[in-house]
């Protein structure tokens, strides 16, 4: 169902010639010519950051649409299973309770809903072993697909400092392909755009079939008129999360690790925001034989205002709804299953 249309691209009837895109662009991925009427979004330099969209006021940038795609997919024969991400709780804060946001999934045609936790949880304990038997060698997380682009695109002698481990979300669908077979189709929900690209690079794009923004399931829920006043209650299929819930916070998978904040002890910088990436991979390609610690990056200040989102500020109120769902999900866990699971 996947297509190679690039991520990102520009509709030439809506662009106003602003520019606001080309200034924001953090590696001249979009470029101006004399011949040409519009910007346009080079594919081969694009990181999948989303700045450029999240700029554009009369929204000329759009990018890969995969509504079609999953409706097709809900509508097949098929096991549908929805893989959701932790920033639910700071995106989807006008429904009352979790448990309703999973039911009107399971409204929308899905026939599972899982929680993207339980693959950070995975994640982030091989990030604690990683890390201690390192034995010198110096890492940054590879969680964040516009991370691992802007290293693989822009600094290539950094590769072999890139974490050797899969994303959670790929985790997770790992996890859940062999709970309900290979031919169940898993489509993931969250706030980054770029994880649309991510999913080819696994068993070409048949591992995850497709992704949602948290925009795309808005307008799926609005045009099928799926509201919580029409559903009841009901929880994610296990296997549960943990501390994973706290993933959308800038260090949330180094607390689910169990690794402190306090870089003095953790030996783990964490760098979130563009401003801070960009410093922070600099100085380690520099200076890693001076600062001796490995660096945690997010491209998003976490996965709290991915471009994915309906909005992009009250940082540090979404900071507080992530700790409060978290809190609440973990308060509910039945940790000795969720050892097993582990």
């Amino acid at each position: 169902m996947n297509d190679r249309k690039p991520i990102f691209y520009i509709d030439d009837q809506k662009c106003r010639n602003s520019y606001s895109c080309v200034r924001v662009c953090p590696v001249n991925a979009i470029e101006v010519r004399a011949q040409k009427e519009h910007p346009s979004i080079v594919p081969g330099r694009c990181i999948g950051c989303g700045l450029c969209f999240i700029a554009c006021t009369p929204r000329a940038i759009e990018y890969r649409d995969s509504r079609e795609d999953v409706k097709k997919l809900l509508a097949s024969e098929r096991k549908t299973v929805a893989l959701v991400a932790p920033s639910i709780a700071s995106e989807f804060d006008d429904i009352t309770d979790y448990r309703k946001f999973v039911s009107m999934l399971r409204a929308l045609g899905f026939d599972y809903v899982n929680e993207n936790s339980f693959g950070v949880d995975l994640i982030a304990a091989e990030y604690s072993k990683l890390f201690n038997k390192a034995e010198g060698k110096y890492y940054m997380t590879a969680n964040c697909p516009a991370i691992v682009k802007l290293i693989e695109k822009y600094h290539p002698e950094l590769v072999p400092n890139l974490a050797p481990l899969v994303s959670p979300m790929i985790a997770t669908a790992m996890v859940v392909k062999e709970i309900y077979g290979n031919d169940a189709a898993i489509i993931y929900i969250g706030p980054c755009i770029d994880n649309k690209d991510e999913t080819f690079l696994y068993r070409d794009g048949k591992l995850v079939e497709g992704v949602l923004t948290f925009i795309e399931l808005r307008q799926l829920f609005n045009e099928f008129d799926i509201t919580e006043r029409v559903v009841k209650m009901s929880e994610f299929d296990p296997p549960h999360g943990h501390w994973g819930a706290l993933y959308p916070l800038p260090a949330g998978i180094l607390q689910a690790a169990g690794i402190k904040r306090d870089i003095a002890v953790s030996g783990v910088i964490t760098a979130a925001g563009r401003e801070d990436v960009f410093e922070g991979i600099n100085d380690f390609e520099k200076y890693i034989d001076t600062i001796h610690h490995h660096f945690n990056l997010f491209f998003c200040h976490g996965c709290l205002l991915g471009p994915g989102m309906e909005h992009h500020n009250e940082r540090f109120r979404r900071r507080a709804l992530v700790r409060q769902y978290a809190e609440k999900r973990v308060g509910k866990l039945d940790k000795v299953q969720w050892q097993k699971d582990m």
